[in-house]
């Protein structure tokens, strides 16, 4: 139970960490392969470097092959180096996951939890990956093999999990990156089952102050 419980709350935030790396209105069509990926990666390490805050609103679609129609939420997302990160949903349903430096809030309409960060596997994996999107090292990663490509708007970055726990449900994640200010602004995260999550990102505020409060543990 724990570590379903775990892997779900891993499911729910990796796009909050995605997010960390910046973004783009996407077009499906018409992406070749990148050839400059060194200069891509440089620019992506310096817009980390320079995102102190970050503060959104998303739309989320889920497709799950069992239901009719897919399943739409919206909510807010929040961060806040240096680690501090809060993805909250609010339509249709309250769902809460707020990380303030080590400790881990998960809230939902009937009850409230706080873990320790290294209090299990799958939350220190989150950990480690949070902080590599700070600091701008997620490229580097090894649980991760990239592909890259571009057309006259954007790029898309694939990243297919190379890690066993995350294979066991993820196949591969797609990002859409806006070439003039790196920022993401979709996702695509492919499931195995064919299952799919899409998320965007709108109202977007970079380096805008944000209410310590936001961060609350209580």
């Amino acid at each position: 139970m724990q570590k379903n419980r775990q892997y779900y709350i891993f499911k729910i935030f990796l796009p909050a960490l995605l997010l960390i790396l910046s973004a783009a209105a996407y077009s499906q069509d018409d992406y070749q392969p990148l050839d400059d990926i060194s200069e891509f990666r440089q620019k992506m390490i310096e817009t980390s470097e320079h995102t102190q805050s970050i503060s959104s609103d998303f739309i989320q679609l889920k497709h799950l092959s069992f239901l009719e129609e897919d399943v739409q939420s919206k909510g807010k997302f929040f961060f806040q180096k240096e680690n501090k990160l809060r993805w909250e949903y609010t339509e249709p349903f309250y769902y809460l996951i707020l990380f303030n430096n080590d400790s881990i809030l998960i809230r939902d309409d009937s009850r409230t939890n706080i873990y320790d960060a290294a209090s299990g596997r799958m939350f220190r994996e989150i950990n480690n990956i949070m902080l590599s999107m700070v600091n701008g090292t997620i490229l580097e990663s090894e649980n991760f093999e990239f592909e890259y490509f571009q057309n006259a708007s954007d790029y898309k970055l694939e990243l297919t999990p190379l890690e066993d726990n995350m294979k066991e449900f993820l196949s591969k994640i797609r990002l859409f990156i806006n070439k003039q200010d790196h920022s993401v602004d979709e996702l695509y995260m492919l499931e195995r089952s064919g299952d799919f999550t899409h998320i965007r990102f709108i109202n977007k505020q970079l380096n805008e102050n944000i209410p310590q409060h936001i961060f609350d543990l209580h």
